[in-house]
C-alpha cells in the first residue's frame, strides 16, 4: 500500500497533475561524477519522467509500467552505488532523491525512504539550495504530508524573488497548494506561470478552476450567519477571529468578552467588553468595536468617519497603529457621559482598503489531513468553503468607548487590537 493511501480528498478525485512540468530539468549535469552510470541514470530520469512525475491509477503510457519501474529501479541502484563513492557531491544527491521519487510513483519498494535520505543528506551538504527542499516538498504533497510539503514551498518562495525560480517550481507549488486547499496561493502561482510563459492557458484551466470553486461569491442579498463569516481560533492565552468576507483577522485576548459577531446590513461586527477595571465609582468595562462595510454611493473615507464623531467634541490624536497608509483618528469627549467616573473618552481610527489582487491569501495556511484510524479503511475528507472577500473598497472603523477614570489600561487593549489587526 502506498503511503498514506487510506486518505482521499474528495475535491481532489479529478484534479489533474499539471502538464510540461520538468523538474529533471533543475539537475546540473556538469556537477554530477561524469561517470557513465550516473550520466545514463540521468538520460534515463529525462526520458522517463513524463511517465513517473506522478502516480497513475490507470496506467495510459505507451511504456508498460513494469518496465519504467524496472529501468528506474536499476538507475537507482546505480545511483546509490555512486553516491557511496561521491559522499560530498550533493548534485548526486539531488539526481538520487528524484529518481526515487519517480520510482515510488511506479510502486518501486523502499524508492520513498530513498529519496528522502537521498535528499536529507542534499540539504545538509548544500543548505543553501533550495532545490533539496523543493523535491522533498513535491514528495510529501504526494504522499498526503501535504501540510509539511506546503510550509517547505512558503518557505521557499519567502526568500526568494518569484521570478528566480524555475517554471517547474511553480507547477509543483500550484499543485500541492491545490491539494492543501490554499486556492489563493494556487491562483498567484499560475499567475506567475502565465507571467513566465510556462505553457498554454489550458494547461491551467482544471487547476484555475478548482481553486475559484474553493470560494464562495459575496452574495449581498443573504443573511450569512455568524459562523459563515468569522472563524475564531485559540492561540496561546488569545482568540484570532478572521472573516475572509470582510477581508480582516483581529486578535483579542481571552477573557474579554464578545458582545456582538456578526454580519448585518451589509457590514462585518465585532464588538468587545475588555475590562473590568475599577473606576471612580465602581468596575467598569471599556468597549472596543470594528465595523467593515463598503462605501455607500459617493461616500468619501471623510463622510464614513463622520457619522460617528456626531457626540462630544473631538480632536485629532496618532494612534499606536494604523493598519492602513493613512488613517483618519480621532479623539473625543462626552461630557459626564460616566457620572462620577468621569466623561466619555472615546477614540476612533477609520481607514480603507482596495481588495487585494488575491484575497485571502494572507488568511491561507497549510493544514494538516486528518489521520485514518484504520489503516485498512479509506477516510474521506473534504474542506470548508471559503467565503470570499466583498469585491472593490472597504471601509473599516475601529472605535474605543471609554469613561476616563479607566482611560489607561483601556488605551492599553485599544493599541493591542490595533497593532494586532490584520488586514488585506
Amino acid at each position: 500500500m502506498r503511503k498514506n493511501s487510506v486518505l482521499l480528498l474528495l475535491f481532489l478525485l479529478s484534479f489533474p497533475v499539471t502538464k510540461l512540468r520538468a523538474d529533471i530539468a533543475a539537475i546540473h549535469a556538469s556537477a554530477l561524477p561524469q561517470e557513465m552510470t550516473v550520466l545514463a541514470a540521468l538520460d534515463d530520469a529525462k526520458q522517463l519522467e513524463p511517465y513517473s512525475r506522478a502516480w497513475s491509477h490507470d496506467w495510459g503510457y505507451p511504456i508498460p509500467k513494469d518496465e519504467v519501474a524496472a529501468r528506474l529501479s536499476k538507475d537507482l541502484g546505480f545511483l546509490t552505488l555512486a553516491a557511496k563513492n561521491h559522499p560530498d557531491n550533493a548534485e548526486l544527491r539531488l539526481l538520487t532523491g528524484l529518481v526515487a521519487r519517480y520510482a515510488y510513483n511506479v510502486d518501486v519498494d523502499g524508492s520513498h525512504e530513498t529519496a528522502m535520505k537521498a535528499l536529507e543528506e542534499a540539504e545538509k551538504l548544500s543548505p543553501g539550495d533550495f532545490r533539496a527542499s523543493w523535491f522533498r516538498a513535491t514528495l510529501e504533497c504526494q504522499t498526503m504530508e501535504i501540510g509539511a510539503g506546503a510550509k517547505k514551498f512558503l518557505a521557499i518562495e519567502s526568500t526568494h524573488a518569484w521570478d528566480s525560480l524555475p517554471t517547474a517550481f511553480w507547477r509543483d507549488y500550484s499543485n500541492c497548494t491545490t491539494i492543501d486547499n490554499l486556492p489563493a496561493h494556487t491562483l498567484r502561482a499560475v499567475d506567475y506561470l502565465e507571467k513566465l510563459h510556462a505553457g498554454a492557458p489550458s494547461d491551467f484551466a482544471r487547476v484555475i478552476e478548482l481553486a475559484h470553486n474553493r470560494f464562495d461569491a459575496f452574495d449581498p442579498k443573504k443573511n450569512y450567519d455568524p459562523k459563515e463569516v468569522w472563524a475564531g481560533e485559540n492561540t496561546g492565552d488569545d482568540t484570532s477571529l478572521t472573516s475572509t468576507l470582510c477581508g480582516v483577522r483581529l486578535r483579542v485576548h481571552g477573557n474579554w468578552e464578545i458582545d456582538d459577531l456578526r454580519f448585518d446590513n451589509g457590514s462585518c461586527i465585532a464588538n468587545f467588553s475588555t475590562g473590568l477595571y475599577q473606576g471612580m465609582a465602581r468596575k467598569l468595562s471599556p468597549s472596543v468595536l470594528l465595523l467593515v462595510r463598503q462605501p455607500k454611493e459617493n461616500e468619501s473615507i471623510e463622510d464614513f468617519s463622520k457619522q460617528f464623531l456626531k457626540k462630544g467634541t473631538f480632536e485629532p490624536f496618532i494612534p499606536k497603529h494604523c493598519p492602513a497608509s493613512n488613517c483618519i483618528a480621532m479623539k473625543g469627549v462626552q461630557p459626564g457621559m460616566y457620572n462620577k467616573d468621569g466623561d466619555g473618552h472615546g477614540r476612533i481610527v477609520v481607514f480603507e482598503r482596495e481588495a487585494p489582487e488575491f484575497p485571502g491569501l494572507i488568511f491561507e495556511s497549510p493544514l494538516e489531513l486528518p489521520k485514518s484510524d484504520n489503516k485498512e479503511s479509506v477516510k474521506y475528507y473534504r474542506p470548508n468553503q471559503i467565503q470570499q472577500r466583498i469585491s472593490g473598497k472597504l471601509y473599516y472603523l475601529v472605535l474605543l468607548d471609554t469613561a476616563a477614570s479607566i482611560e489607561e489600561p483601556a488605551m492599553k487593549d485599544f493599541d493591542f487590537f490595533l497593532v494586532n489587526l490584520t488586514v488585506e
